[in-house]
């Protein structure tokens, strides 16, 4: 006899038992989005999130089996991201299965006899352990270990304990279904196919003692039950955006999410806007807001964020909740269940709450260093740097307040054009004796050298421009550089959120460079060389832009750079935040070292995406710490643990930084810090 199963065997009424629930279940589900659109997300700023829209599938797709099937980023962490897979492809089994019994029924009914429906039934109950394993390890990790830090982290909230009971309690009991029906059929032809079902076999041996009879009524009430419970976790997660919204919301996110370059933020209109940044929730644009919903609280930003890790009073993940919070506070949403209290919201402030200040403490939208952890770290792609950033831009543009120590910053570059302030240095004071080319003298060159302000004007950093002139004239590179015609490339203005003084900046620079014909642009700056790459076409500024790292790189695999010496030291790399995270270079300077060093490249812990910020970025490089450790002494002590001689880095900014750590630390005499441009410059003397 064939194998084979009846669907619906045993359910009075067949499909009529299904269809009204589904019909109910999914009218809600509409009406569950419809409302929250119209009372939530659309109180946001229109935003074209859309086009291209062809263009938008293909990524969608080529992301949707990296990031979902594959999971990639949830698997950087091995714990919940396996826990994650297991659901994941465990309920994706079973939905697949669900279809099988659809068609099958109606249409394609070989596929539920014979071997096809065998291996159906084994793969089917492998869906339904996966997701039982996934859910009890998600308990363990949630419920059983010990709290601390990973309490903090992880909330153990009842909406959270929520979703996970509905999805054992629809598995269970769909194994349970399956048990009763395998102990009320007659022994025989059919025991041999349950063998294809070893799950529900199993658990189908505590009913063997019961009557057929009895069996059969058990069936009806728990197939009944796994009905009810399944449809019941579908109008619960619609109407009350529970956490398995995200099974939703999170794809939907991914899809809009920006197509901008990583390092680039949102331009102003200035001359259109009727606000600058924003100061209320209605002022973010409603993908921000969606962004909100999308954020299911696993904590990964909050992990890897160096201001939270040294002491900070920020958290990326509690900004995104508190946001939320607020958000429902403003709205009418009728549907609202109480997430835990780890939000920044102040507590003594009572709704209606002012934004800046009583929902977002300003400190802590100082605190953020905008190195990108955060978003590199999020599986659902929310984008927390720009909504800091808007509301940095509406508490300077809007309301004059200004950290005080980077007002002077903001007052340099608009009166001198710099940010290095006390300097005695004039912009072409470091070529002395190296007979550097200016582009006002002779424009026929073959690159243009932005050296930035710090290596310019900074003691330390004038140090790397010589060194890097060096370079360029040993592999004979006909360059040329704007002498005193440089002026700051505006990216500390902008990610302090003076977005006007930036856009002054960025008009001027490139109205000289295109008067020049620049085409291509090296820098040595990580923050100048985003700022002109990704953020400068924006206005129009459309040149090719390579770090000098990159350019060393490439010199030493054409042959026009002959080392002489190599260096004996240990050697570990600081990955800066605008050149890896930013920009996703991290091959280039190390290939450079690996080239100059006689034994290996020693890497931190954390390196490459993981990389930990030295504190520099962001503005926050004129920002004193308040409270906790300074970020950039968490990152020296990576460094020390590496028993490396030699820090090596390819950004001014990390080099003052991690420079004053080494002094705060008292290790100057065990730890260089030097810039691959100086390590290179030494080797081929």
């Amino acid at each position: 006899m064939e194998a084979f199963r009846e669907i619906l065997w045993n359910v009075p009424g067949g499909p009529w038992a299904i269809y009204p629930v589904a019909l109910v279940v999914a009218l809600i589900l509409l009406y569950a989005g419809f409302v929250r659109f119209l009372d939530v997300w659309r109180r946001g700023k229109p935003e074209d999130r859309f086009h291209p829209f062809w263009s938008r599938i293909g990524n969608f797709i080529k992301l949707g089996v990296v990031e979902g099937l594959i999971h990639r980023k949830f698997l950087r962490e091995l714990y919940p991201g396996i826990a994650h897979l297991l659901i994941f492809w465990g309920c994706i089994i079973l939905l697949l299965g669900a279809g099988i019994d659809f068609v099958g029924h109606y249409w394609f009914h070989s596929w539920v006899h014979g071997t096809p429906f065998l291996i159906y039934s084994l793969i089917n109950d492998i869906g339904g352990i996966l997701v039982f394993i996934g859910a009890i390890i998600f308990i363990i990790r949630r419920y059983a270990q010990k709290p601390g830090a990973f309490q903090e982290r992880l909330d153990r909230s009842n909406d959270d304990l929520i979703a996970v009971s509905l999805i054992l309690a629809v598995v269970i009991t769909g194994f349970f279904v399956e048990a009763l029906r395998i102990a009320a059929v007659e022994p025989g032809t059919e025991a041999a196919w349950s063998l294809w079902s070893p799950f529900g076999l199993v658990i189908s041996k505590s009913f063997i003692g019961l009557s057929s009879g009895t069996n059969l009524v058990l069936h009806q009430a728990l197939w009944f039950l796994h009905l009810i419970l399944a449809a019941g976790a579908v109008v619960y997660i619609s109407l009350f955006y529970n956490k398995l919204t995200h099974i939703i919301v999170s794809p939907a996110n991914v899809f809009l999410r920006s197509r901008e370059p990583k390092g680039a933020l949102q331009p102003i209109n200035l001359e259109e806007a009727e606000t600058f940044g924003v100061g209320k929730i209605e002022d973010f644009t409603w993908k921000q807001l969606l962004d909100l919903d999308a954020c299911t609280r696993c904590g990964r930003c909050q992990e890897i964020c160096p201001a939270y890790l040294s002491g900070q009073p920020l958290s990326p993940k509690k900004l995104i909740q508190s946001l939320k919070e607020h958000l429902l506070e403003q709205s009418e949403y009728p549907f609202k269940i109480k997430v835990p209290k780890t939000s920044l919201l102040i507590p003594e402030a009572d709704p209606p709450r002012s934004l800046i200040g009583e929902v977002i403490p300003e400190d802590a939208i100082w605190s953020c260093c905008t190195c990108l952890a955060c978003q590199e770290a999020c599986p659902v792609y929310v984008e927390h740097i720009n909504k800091i950033i808007d509301m940095r831009r509406s508490l300077i543009l809007e309301q004059a307040k200004v950290p005080e120590l980077a007002e002077p910053i903001l007052t340099s570059i608009e009166a001198r054009g710099h940010v290095v302030i006390g300097t005695t240095h004039t912009r072409t004071d470091w070529e002395e004796g190296l007979e550097v080319k200016h582009l006002s003298e002779n424009s026929q060159v073959d690159l243009v050298w932005w050296l930035g302000c710090q290596a310019s004007l900074e003691d330390r950093s004038v140090k790397i421009a010589q060194a890097f002139a060096k370079i360029l004239k040993a592999a004979n590179v006909n360059f040329a550089t704007l002498g005193t015609e440089e002026t700051c490339c505006g990216d500390p203005a902008r990610r302090m959120g003076n977005e006007y003084l930036f856009q002054m900046q960025a008009t001027k620079n490139i109205e000289l460079l295109k008067n020049y014909g620049v085409n291509k642009i090296v820098t040595t700056c990580p923050h100048c060389f985003n700022t002109i790459k990704n953020e400068y076409p924006q206005f129009g500024g459309e040149f090719e832009v390579i770090h000098h790292s990159q350019l060393i790189s490439q010199l030493m695999k054409e042959g026009r750079l002959k080392l002489t010496s190599r260096l004996n030291q240990g050697i570990t790399y600081h990955d800066p935040c605008y050149l890896g995270r930013h920009n996703d270079i991290y091959d280039p300077p190390r290939q450079v070292l690996a080239a100059i060093a006689k034994g290996d490249l020693v890497e931190m812990e954390r390196n490459h995406w993981n990389s930990f910020c030295c504190g520099g970025g962001g503005g926050r490089f004129w920002v004193e710490e308040k409270q906790g450790k300074r970020i950039s002494d968490v990152r020296i002590e990576d460094v020390i643990r590496t028993n490396a001689e030699i820090v090596a880095t390819a950004c001014p900014y990390c080099m003052q930084m991690l420079e004053d750590s080494i002094k705060s630390k008292n290790a100057e005499e065990s730890l260089k810090n030097l810039d691959i441009a100086e390590l290179v410059a030494e080797a081929i003397e």
